[in-house]
Parts: C-alpha cells; structure tokens; sequence
C-alpha cells in the first residue's frame, strides 16, 4: 500500500508541476464560468423566463460544450501517464521497484482522477452566487455533481488505457478523444440503426445512461454502467501493462 501511495503522489505532483495541468484547469474554468454566465443571462430573458429550467439542470450535461470540455480535458490529462513513460524509457524503471502493474495503474488513474475532480471544486462558488439571488434545485445539484464524478471516473480510464497503447502523447490524445466522442455519439446513431441493434446502442450510450442525472434522479443502472466500464479499462491497461513486458 505505501508502495501504490508513493506512485500515486509522484503522479499528482507529476500534474501539478507540469503546465499542461494548468493550460487544462484555466482553459477548463474558463468555459465553464462563461456557459454558466450564458445561461443565466439567457434564462433571464422574457421569452424564456416562463420555461422555468433550472441553470443546472441544463449546466450538467444539457450543452455541448459540457461533452466537449470533458472530453478534451480527459484526454489532455491521460495522454502522458503511459505515454511519456515509455518514450523517456522510465517505465522500465518502474519494472525494477516492488510495485505490481495493478499499483502502478491505479496509482496513475487515481492521480489523474483526483487532479479532474479537483477542477470541479470552484464550480461551487456558482451554485453559492445562484443561490443568493434564485431558487436552487440542490437535489439537481446534487446528483449532476455524482453524476459527473461517474463520467470522469469512466473517461480517466479511457485516456489512460489509450495512453497505454503508444509511446506519443499526441497519437494518444487524439485517439482517446476521438473514442470517447464515438461514444457520446451512439445515442445519435440509435437511430439510424436496425432494431436488433438499437437496444444495445442505447445502453451503450453515455447520453442515454447520464440523462437522469441532471433531473435529480440517481439511477442504479447508470451508476452499474459507468463503475462496470471503468473496471473493464482499468483491467485493459493492466493487461495492456503485462503486454509490454513480454515485447
């Protein structure tokens, strides 16, 4: 266990010390403090008053540049656990410690994870200046927060297990974005498939499987979904680790 925690802060610092962890984290504050500015200026206005949609509702999943920020942050983040490892030759070093490949990828995607979340905390402050002059939805709040901690979780193991497969981080930026906006995009292609498909399209959707969430619903077959990926490619790197070993 020492072993997984001293792996685990090397990565974090690893993040931090880094400018591509701050480049992500403005960039990443950034379009959310405007979405959340755009939508409370356009919620205010006459002709959309009397919809009464609550802010966060939509702020959680319910806008483009929600899927689109996640995306590129996630694989931003990813791109260099494994990737810059075996480029530089470190991840040999790693071979020659008393860690197993399961310690070193958790280490990784628990670093990454906690670094994705931590960006999170100051989108707080919005759900504090809303309150102040409208009324919240904290149940809303609430579940899009678990909601959205369920999606990085998935997303991280993603990124992680691309990173795995190459030795440039741009290669595995590119293919970790690419992948993950395949599967937002599943909830479109349902319907243009056969029917024998489209069930299994539509569980396999992230769309599909995060709706609830920003309605204040907390269901247990999204939470199944997302934590069953996330073990799937978290056991995938491992794998794709114990591979490299035999190369």
């Amino acid at each position: 266990m020492r072993n997984f925690f001293n792996l685990y802060k090397r990565e974090l610092s690893a993040l931090y010390y880094t400018p591509i962890g701050y480049i992500v984290m403005c960039v990443f504050l950034a379009v959310l403090g405007w979405v959340f500015w755009l939508l409370v200026r356009i919620l205010n206005l006459p002709q959309y008053v009397k919809l009464n949609e609550d802010v966060f509702s939509i702020m959680f999943g319910g806008t483009f540049f929600y899927w689109i920020i996640l995306a590129g942050i996630t694989a931003a983040l990813t791109m260099r656990l494994f990737a810059e490892e075996r480029r530089s030759g470190t991840i040999e070093l790693l071979s020659t410690v008393p860690v197993t490949d399961l310690q070193i990828v958790l280490s990784k995607y628990f670093a990454a994870l906690t670094f994705l979340l931590l960006m999170w905390i100051p989108t707080l402050i919005y759900v504090i200046i809303l309150g102040r002059y409208a009324t919240v939805d904290y149940g809303v709040v609430f579940s899009g927060y678990v909601g959205t901690i369920l999606l990085c979780s998935m997303l991280t193991s993603i990124g992680l297990l691309m990173s795995s497969f190459t030795r440039s981080q741009f290669v595995s930026f590119i293919i970790s974005f690419v992948l993950i906006l395949m599967l937002f995009s599943l909830n479109f292609m349902q319907n243009i498939v056969s029917p024998f498909w489209r069930e299994l399209y539509k569980y396999l959707s992230i769309l599909e499987q995060f709706q609830d969430f920003p309605r204040g619903v907390i269901s247990s077959r999204s939470i199944v979904y997302f934590l069953s990926l996330t073990i799937f490619m978290l056991f995938c790197t491992v794998k794709s680790v114990e591979s490299h070993k035999w190369r």
